[in-house]
């Protein structure tokens, strides 16, 4: 009694305290921050909402998560959870594992919630889909129902396979399931399919008119008892009708049977992939040889043979084309002719593109040259191109044997020095070890001369001396006769154009050695002949050079460089080209500039490059005298002599050079030049010396001679000079100083003839 009025006295006092009105409130704030003080010391377990006004203890959240999982069919997404329930995904993740151990029959799949009433659902669906459609693939099903393939597979189809889905499962693909009647009406369709066939037809073709993949069609391919054959189980392979097999092996010995061969490609065309296997058991009674694209029977290369040995025996030719199958080609012919061409067979025969022609016809052929090679080596003899290639031969010789020696010195210098290397004598009676220094000189020999072009061999060219185009002009009109076209017709001048030039060398040798003995007493004479002009040419360049050094200093020095420009520039070349002919060099110098005369002089031996190079510079010089010095030296190293000064001769020159310069003025019509040669000749009257100029130094050589003129005879000079200067000019009066020249060119001619030195002037 006395509990039970402690009882009513505390709820008296609770329902007083609950009707009377504090005088204190806690405002909100306070009360959010005595519940986190709450939870920060662990005295309550509270998860706070999204919104932060609400809480909820752990086991209200199980409770919502279960009932929420309930209301969406047993599927349910965490995050569209965390947003209905209303807290963080977080704390949804961290309730799931109480929730996953309390129930069983809940799961958590790739971030969803799945119980089994929706697993239960689901197969339910799956059978029906499997009795609609026959079959159903795990992979399909994955993207209808958005659940990983495993899942499906095991927790799904195969958990509940014979309760709830009612089919069987593919021995050959797991992920396929599929109904017994489907298995039925499938095989139906395949056997109905191939039974219809009558040739080759690719699966996938197959497949696409009876609409079934095809892995379904490979593992039921043997239950359907087709009468034909798979050529294999992959992409690409064919359907073989049993029907279209006995067709095809009566058609391949058919056809061996009537053309005695078998192409490989027919047979792969027929669809048979192994043709060496197929034919060798196809065949395996007959007598074949196996090619490189078919095969051939014993029978055409005998008639191949026979032909041949014709061939032979009449010294001409045959056709291969016309003699096996069409179809053979370049690889087959060589095997057949590999086959018959045995012995002295091969020796005697040549092939050629299709043609297979005796070695006697060939030859007949080169005798129909012989007239033509004769013809070509006396041109290459007489033109020097052979001497050019002896000397060629020479080199390529002697360069060789330099090579061979020096690798020969090598070699023996390094013998030696692996010898004193290796130290282990054992010799005499003190059998010591010795040891001696090797030296790397060897080693540089032969760096040297590995790295340099002295240690390159150079090839030895052969001299064609007929052409391809010589010897087909020749052959062309009995090849033609023959019956050839062009395209053999090159082959077979392509294969006698090598045989030819050997022989052709070998006469051009003989003619050679018959006619250097007429070369030689030629020579000489030309020797002469050279030797004679090049005095002559060197006597005028003394008596140019006597004459213009009388003129003043200023024109002197012109004229010299105008005359070793040109005269003495033409003994040059005419000493080079000399030079040229005598060391069988194939070029002619006469249009020379410096540079080149310079090169060309260098690549010679040193008795002529030597004084030749100083003569050279003495072209670009000012002095007459230092050429005239060293031109001797040149002609002495082609064995020239030059002749002595002969003051008697000079002036039969001089008077012979003025008869000429009179002559080629009568017979002059240009007006220019006849002011330039009786310039000269007034000159030469005057000083009785030769003068060499050109026309733009005639004004100055006119200012010298008044001292040997009279002043009208100067007059006539002068305005002769300037008639020619305006119509040279070309300007508006050109035309008219051409007429006043023309009316005056009498009277010069007539001074340059009857000129004569003034008595009271001294010579």
């Amino acid at each position: 009694m006395t509990d039970w009025e402690e009882v009513k006295r505390l709820a008296a006092d609770f329902q007083k305290v609950q009707l009377s009105s504090t005088t204190q409130k806690l405002s909100e704030r306070n009360c959010i921050e005595i519940i986190s003080m709450l939870i920060d010391r662990k005295m309550l377990d509270l998860i706070f909402t999204s919104d932060g006004k609400e809480y909820l203890t752990p086991s209200q959240l199980s409770s919502d998560i279960k009932g929420e999982l309930y209301d969406h069919g047993g599927r349910i997404n965490l995050v569209e959870l965390a947003k209905i329930i209303g807290v963080d995904l977080a704390h949804i993740n961290a309730q799931l594992n109480d929730v996953l151990k309390n129930n069983k029959d809940i799961q958590s799949v790739l971030g969803h919630l799945i119980d089994s009433s929706y697993i239960t659902r689901i197969a339910g669906e799956i059978n029906e889909k499997l009795l609609q459609q026959g079959q159903i693939n795990i992979g399909n099903l994955t993207i209808q129902y958005d659940l990983p393939a495993d899942f499906l597979q095991t927790q799904v189809v195969e958990k509940n396979l014979g309760k709830i889905i009612y089919g069987k499962q593919d021995k050959n693909d797991p992920k396929v399931f599929f109904t017994e009647s489907f298995i039925a009406r499938t095989k139906a369709k395949i056997k109905g399919a191939l039974g219809g066939l009558t040739r080759p037809t690719p699966v996938s073709y197959i497949l696409n008119q009876i609409n079934i993949s095809e892995k379904l069609f490979y593992s039921l391919f043997d239950q359907t008892s087709a009468y034909g054959t798979l050529t294999g189980r992959m992409a690409g392979s064919q359907y073989i009708p049993n029907v279209y097999a006995r067709s095809q092996n009566e058609w391949v010995n058919h056809f061996y049977k009537q053309n005695h061969y078998l192409e490989f490609d027919a047979l792969s065309r027929l669809g048979i992939t192994d043709q060496k296997s197929y034919i060798k058991k196809q065949l395996s009674n007959q007598d074949y040889h196996v090619l490189n694209s078919c095969i051939v029977s014993k029978s055409i290369i005998e008639r191949v043979e026979a032909d041949i040995d014709e061939c032979i025996s009449s010294k001409t030719f045959i056709d291969l084309q016309n003699n096996i199958p069409s179809v053979f080609n370049e690889k087959d012919e060589e095997m057949i002719l590999d086959l018959v061409l045995t012995g002295q067979k091969k020796t005697q025969t040549l092939r050629l593109l299709n043609y297979v022609f005796s070695k006697a016809f060939l030859d007949k052929l080169m005798k129909d040259c012989g007239s033509l090679i004769q013809d070509k080596c006396k041109v290459v003899v007489e033109s020097g191109k052979y001497q050019q290639y002896q000397v060629s031969l020479l080199t390529v010789s002697n360069k060789s044997h330099k090579v061979e020696e020096v690798e020969e010195k090598v070699d023996k210098r390094e013998e030696r020095r692996k010898k004193a290397a290796g130290g282990k004598s054992g010799g005499g009676t003190q059998g010591r070890e010795t040891k001696t220094k090797s030296t790397k000189k060897s080693a540089r020999v032969v760096q040297r001369n590995s790295e340099s072009d002295d240690g390159i061999v150079p090839e030895k060219k052969i001299l064609e001396i007929v052409t391809f185009d010589d010897i087909k002009n020749v052959l062309q009109i009995p090849l033609e006769e023959e019956g050839l076209d062009d395209a053999i017709s090159d082959e077979i001048v392509q294969y006698l154009l090598p045989k030819l030039n050997e022989d052709a060398i070998q006469i051009a040798a003989k003619l050679f050695a018959t006619t250097i003995a007429d070369r030689t007493a030629s020579r000489r004479q030309t020797h002469n002949d050279i030797q004679n002009k090049l005095n002559a040419q060197i006597i005028d360049v003394r008596l140019f050079d006597k004459g213009l050094k009388l003129l003043p200093t200023d024109l002197q020095s012109q004229l010299i460089k105008y005359l070793l420009k040109t005269i003495c520039t033409d003994v040059v070349t005419e000493i080079m080209n000399y030079i040229s002919t005598e060391q069988n060099i194939n070029t002619t110098t006469d249009n020379f500039n410096i540079d080149q005369r310079l090169k060309f002089v260098n690549d010679l031996p040193a008795e002529y490059k030597n004084p030749l190079i100083l003569v050279i510079k003495t072209l670009s010089g000012q002095s007459i005298d230092e050429f005239l010095t060293t031109i001797e030296d040149a002609l002495a190293a082609c064995s020239m002599i030059l002749k002595k000064v002969d003051k008697k001769k000079d002036r039969t020159v001089v008077l012979n050079h003025k008869h000429q310069l009179l002559e080629q003025l009568e017979k002059v019509d240009d007006l220019a030049l006849v002011l330039h040669l009786a310039v000269v000749i007034i000159f030469t009257s005057a000083t009785q010396t030769m003068l060499h100029c050109s026309g733009r130094h005639i004004s100055g050589v006119i200012a010298f001679l008044k001292q040997y003129l009279m002043e009208e005879q100067i007059l006539e000079l002068t305005s002769y000079h300037d008639f020619v200067t305006l119509m040279l000019s070309g300007g508006s009066e050109a035309e008219s100083a051409k007429e006043k020249l023309k009316e005056k060119v009498p009277m010069i001619k007539k001074l340059a003839n009857e000129y004569k030195k003034p008595v009271n002037e001294k010579s």
